[in-house]
C-alpha cells in the first residue's frame, strides 16, 4: 500500500507512486531502416511546490562486448549489462493535477485524475501536455507543440507509464509530419531513490496490487 507523508501536497497524491528516482534501460527506434538501439534511462520525479517536476534523461546504451540485448531483462540486469553513453535527450516537465470530485470510489477502483504539463527538451521541443492518471497508470498526450529551428517536425506525442511488479514501464509514441504514430522510445526502470517532502519524510512506494482507491483533493 501507499504510505503518504502528512506534508505531501494533497494535489500530488494521485501521482505519488511516480515520485523518486528511477533508473533502467530501454530501446530507441532507429531512423528510416536503421535498427533499434539500446538506451540507458533515468527519470526523476520531484516535488516542486504543489507540482511535480519530471526530469527524464536518455543516453545511448553501450552493451558490454559480446553481449546481445535480451528484451526480457529487468531494469537491474539491463543496467548491469549496458553502459551509458552520450546524451540522446533530456527533458523537464512541470505537472499540475486538476481537482478531483472528492468522492470515494468503490473498493478496488480508482478515480481518474486529470492533469496538465508544460515541458521542454534538448531537441528543441516545447510541449503542453494533457494527461490522466488512474491508480498506478498514467497516459499523456500533447495538446500543443512548439518546435525550435533544428527540431524534428513532430506533430503529436503520446506517452504511457505504468507500475508493473515494482518497475516503471513506459513508452512514447510520436508522429512526424502527416505520418502515422510509431513507438519512439520504451523503457523499464527500477526505483533507486525515494523522494522526500519538505520535512524530509520519504514518500514510500506503492504495491502493484494496491487497490485502496482512497480519494485525494
Amino acid at each position: 500500500m501507499m504510505v503518504i507523508p502528512a506534508d505531501l501536497p494533497p494535489s500530488l497524491a494521485p501521482l505519488a507512486w511516480m515520485l523518486g528516482t528511477w533508473k533502467g534501460w530501454g530501446m530507441l527506434a532507429g531512423r528510416d531502416d536503421a535498427p533499434d538501439t539500446a538506451v540507458v534511462e533515468e527519470i526523476r520525479s520531484e516535488i516542486c511546490g504543489t507540482r511535480m517536476r519530471l526530469i527524464t534523461a536518455i543516453r545511448h546504451g553501450l552493451p558490454a562486448p559480446g553481449v546481445e540485448i535480451d528484451p526480457v531483462w529487468d531494469a537491474a540486469e539491463g543496467l548491469a549489462r549496458i553502459d551509458a553513453g552520450d546524451l540522446v535527450v533530456e527533458e523537464t516537465i512541470y505537472i499540475e493535477v486538476l481537482p478531483g470530485s472528492g468522492a470515494l470510489p468503490p473498493p478496488g477502483e480508482y478515480e481518474p485524475r486529470e492533469f496538465t504539463g508544460t515541458g521542454s527538451d534538448t531537441r528543441g521541443l516545447g510541449v503542453l501536455w494533457a494527461g490522466v492518471g488512474v491508480g498506478p497508470r498514467v497516459q499523456m498526450v500533447s495538446d500543443a507543440i512548439a518546435r525550435g529551428p533544428r527540431a524534428d517536425e513532430v506533430t503529436r506525442l503520446g506517452r504511457m507509464f505504468g507500475l508493473v511488479a515494482g518497475e516503471m514501464m513506459w513508452t512514447q509514441e510520436r508522429t512526424i509530419g502527416s505520418g502515422e504514430a510509431a513507438v519512439e522510445i520504451s523503457g523499464r526502470l527500477m526505483r533507486t531513490e525515494r523522494a522526500t517532502t519538505e520535512s524530509g519524510e520519504a514518500v514510500e512506494g506503492i504495491d502493484a496490487d494496491d487497490r485502496e482507491g482512497r480519494p485525494h483533493d
